[in-house]
Order: structure tokens, then C-alpha cells, then sequence
């Protein structure tokens, strides 16, 4: 076997001659053996008889289309690295091409031959894990089935060159998760910029997104670059997407198909070349259901869809957490706690943690901070979620409401601030719609932004 021979195998397939000629030119600093193919026929024969270590199709070919033959691939070498090439983001088909893993990358054409000669140096360079397993180095903490499953999704969607949409309860970590598959991603080296759209007027988070120049609109004195330019070459997060006014989804739309937008008060068109993340706790199915979110955009975001568990169902994770943040809030505030005690444990154990891993981390924090000792005991725990344990245990309905309004109002002494009534029935409503907070404020008759506003402000006290 002569060198050339020795080195990894790079099938490409396309049936443009020029397309395969620029790919060869982007790949030639590469030590690898390429083979070139215009018929994806041709390229099946070569590829029963020849171990591929990489295989870069296009999608729309004659006869057959890329994700036939990355399929073909995947059941003869399914070891092999598998990269679709394409101009047009046939959404449907790209999806349930990653969900079957017959495909590991999708690269929109024109492609930037720094990422491209990236994905294939790293495909085959022996001292590198192969692309479908770079989860394994996924910051997101769990051992339960569900939360090994979401990191192998992760690492499956990170290989996206198209939207990803994280569904999750609000305190389970849509933006840990967001940020993950932006680090593991192809654009990792570019910025991750997060915007939680709930906390925006409709006009200022337009002007947030796409910038604006002087004069735009009042109160615009001087040019703003927009999100949209900030995350060129990165990723940009839109958390709560669902809370978007119709009329800046349809200018989202534009935007993921066109890649392309212009900025508030002028005419100019900026490219557009950034991977978007959206999230929301509500899923855009059921929004879409009620004519609050666009159908056609609702096909556009949820190309690949990642689910986050909420905490109540992922038991053997919740001491695993805890612990986890004892040990930063140890370090953060010089304490000297060992561990909990078997009650303090079970309590944490068997509660069902309404807010999520964000409720768990500030109960922690707050239990460090507030107490001294070698363990933290189970008075400790009990003392900060009183209130949340009491809520589950209290009868519901407007009639015992009711009572309690006149039992304050029977003394002075026993009213309560307004900004606590407000909290308390936030609080009860988000935990009664097991942390669902856009039902919770279809009941409360308030628009979720509302709720996110005034939760972030309860963090920041």
C-alpha cells in the first residue's frame, strides 16, 4: 500500500463539477485521500468497497437525494463521518436526517472553507472522538436516563448548521442547554448572544434584534448595532420566542430565509450568518394551536427539537445537583459544609421542586449563605421551602381566597404588601401548572412577559 493509500478516505458528491472542484481546493491542506463523484450511483459502488472516514453529499441530485445516499452510508459504515452539503434547507428531511443520525453536519452553500476543512480535519485526525460523541464533553449535570438522552441530543443537534428549538419548564436550563450546543457547535469560536424576548417592548425588541440608525424612531440619538450583527459567526439565543408580537415573527421569518435583514431607518442589507437557538416553556405546537405563533415559523425553528426533563422527573439527579452546588457555594462563600444529613437529604429527595434546578441552585445558595456547620440539615432545607410546602398543602379556589381576604382586613396589623400578595399568587399559580408559566398566566389573565419581568426582578433583590 502506497501513502496516498494509507490516508483517510474523503468521498465527495455533487453533481456540479465546479462545486466538487472548490471543495477539493478547500481540502487540499488536508492530509486526506479524496474521491470525487458527480453520479451518487457511482459513489454507492465505490463506497460498498471503500471505508469512507468522511462522505460530503449535496442534498438535490439527480436520481438520488443526499439523504439517500448518506443513509446508504450510514448502513455500510455507520463509524463513518457524514456531512450534507446544500443550498436549499429542506427542513423536513434535514431533521429527520439528524434524528436518525444519518447525518452528523449540515453546512449551508456558499460554505466558509474554515469550517468545512475543520469538520474534516477533526472527522479524521485519530487522536480526535468521533463527532457524535463529542456530548460526552456536555457541561449539562445529570446520570438519569433522560438527562443522558438530552446530551446525546445535544451533541447530535451541535453538528446543526440550522435551528434548534428547547422546550423546557422555566428553571430547568433552556440557556446551559443553548450554550452547549453553541460550544460543541461548528460555530464555537464566534460569540453566543441571549436575549429573553419577554422582556422587551414590541419596539424595543426590534430595535434590539436588528439595530437601528439616528433618528430612526424617537429617542434613537445616535446608530445601535442590533443582536443580529452582534452574533455574526456565532450563535444567537431568542429565549420565551413564543412572546414575540406576530408582526416581528413574520420579519424572523424573513430573516432565517433570506439570511438577510436591514436595520430600523435605513436601506442597507446585512448578511445574516449565525446559528439560531430559540426556546420557550411553553411548546410552539400549542401556541401555533391558538393563532399566537406563526405556522410557517413554527416549521422554520423547530427543525430540530430538544426537550429538557423538568427536575421532578429526573430523581436520582436531584442529589447529584445539590451537592454539586454545595460544593460552588462552599467555594463562593468560604463555608465548610460536608454534606446534608439524612433528613435534609430525603427532603430534597422526595420534594417536587416546582422552579426547577434554578428553585434547587437558590436554596442551596441561600442555605450556605444564611448558615454555618459541617452538614446541612434537614431544619435548614424546610426553612426555605415553608412557603412552597405550605402553597401544595392549602385548599385552592376563589372561596378560601376569599377568606383570607377577610381575615386580613379584620386587623391592620395583619396586612400584607401588595408586592407579596402579587408574588405569593405568581408563585401558587406557576406551581399549581407544574412550572408551565405561559398557562400560569392564561390563569392569572396577565401576558406571560409580565410574569418573566417580574421574575427576573425577584432575582435580582
Amino acid at each position: 500500500m502506497d501513502y496516498i493509500d494509507s490516508l483517510p478516505l474523503v468521498v465527495i458528491v455533487d453533481d456540479e463539477r465546479e462545486i466538487l472542484a472548490s471543495i477539493k481546493r478547500c481540502l487540499m491542506r488536508v492530509n486526506v485521500r479524496i474521491e470525487a463523484f458527480t453520479s451518487p450511483r457511482l459513489a454507492i459502488e465505490f463506497i460498498q468497497s471503500n471505508q469512507p472516514k468522511v462522505v460530503i453529499s449535496d442534498q438535490r441530485m439527480p436520481d438520488i437525494s443526499g439523504t439517500e445516499l448518506l443513509l446508504k452510508v450510514q448502513e455500510l459504515w455507520p463509524d463513518s463521518t457524514r456531512i450534507m452539503l446544500s443550498a436549499y434547507q429542506d427542513f423536513d428531511q434535514i431533521a429527520q436526517g439528524f434524528n436518525q443520525q444519518v447525518m452528523h453536519r449540515f453546512i449551508s452553500k456558499p460554505w466558509k472553507n474554515k469550517e468545512l476543512s475543520f469538520l474534516v480535519e477533526d472527522a479524521t485526525n485519530v487522536n480526535h472522538k468521533p463527532l457524535e460523541k463529542s456530548g460526552a464533553s456536555s457541561p449539562i449535570i445529570g446520570e438519569s436516563k433522560a438527562m443522558q438522552l438530552l446530551n446525546k441530543n445535544i451533541s447530535i443537534a451541535a453538528g446543526a448548521n440550522v435551528p434548534i428549538f428547547i422546550h423546557g419548564e422555566t428553571g430547568t436550563g433552556k440557556e446551559l442547554v443553548a450554550n452547549a450546543c453553541h460550544s460543541l457547535g461548528c460555530k464555537s469560536e464566534g460569540k453566543f448572544i441571549a436575549i429573553n424576548c419577554a422582556n422587551f417592548s414590541e419596539t424595543l425588541i426590534e430595535s434590539q434584534l436588528y439595530g437601528h440608525k439616528k433618528g430612526a424612531f424617537t429617542g434613537a440619538v445616535s446608530d445601535q448595532e442590533g443582536l443580529l450583527s452582534q452574533s455574526h459567526g456565532g450563535t444567537l439565543f431568542l429565549d420565551e420566542i413564543t412572546t414575540l408580537p406576530l408582526g416581528l415573527q413574520a420579519k424572523l421569518l424573513r430573516v432565517l430565509q433570506e439570511r438577510e435583514y436591514t436595520a430600523l431607518g435605513d436601506t442597507k442589507v446585512i448578511p445574516f450568518d449565525s446559528q439560531i437557538i430559540a426556546a420557550s416553556s411553553e411548546k410552539l405546537s400549542d401556541c401555533m394551536n391558538r393563532g399566537e405563533f406563526r405556522e410557517d415559523l413554527y416549521y422554520r425553528l423547530n427543525v430540530i427539537p430538544l426537550t429538557i426533563p423538568p427536575l421532578r422527573d429526573r430523581e436520582s439527579d436531584v442529589t447529584l445537583l445539590a451537592n454539586h452546588f454545595l460544593t460552588v457555594f462552599n467555594t463562593q462563600h468560604n463555608k465548610t459544609f460536608l454534606g446534608f444529613t439524612k433528613g435534609a437529604e430525603n427532603l430534597i429527595q422526595t420534594f417536587k421542586w416546582p422552579g426547577n434546578v434554578r428553585q434547587l441552585e437558590n436554596t442551596i445558595h441561600s442555605i450556605c449563605i444564611m448558615n454555618t456547620g459541617e452538614l446541612v440539615t434537614e431544619g435548614m432545607v424546610k426553612s426555605l421551602l415553608a412557603d412552597s410546602m405550605e402553597t401544595k398543602s392549602t385548599p385552592k379556589g376563589p372561596a378560601h381566597q376569599m377568606k383570607i381576604t377577610d381575615e386580613v382586613l379584620e386587623s391592620n396589623n395583619s396586612i400584607i404588601p401588595l408586592e407579596v400578595v402579587e408574588r405569593n399568587a405568581i408563585e401558587n399559580a406557576i406551581s399549581q401548572c407544574n412550572g408551565n408559566v405561559a398557562k400560569a398566566a392564561v390563569l392569572l389573565e396577565v401576558n406571560p412577559s409580565t410574569i418573566y419581568r417580574k421574575m427576573q426582578k425577584w432575582e435580582q433583590q
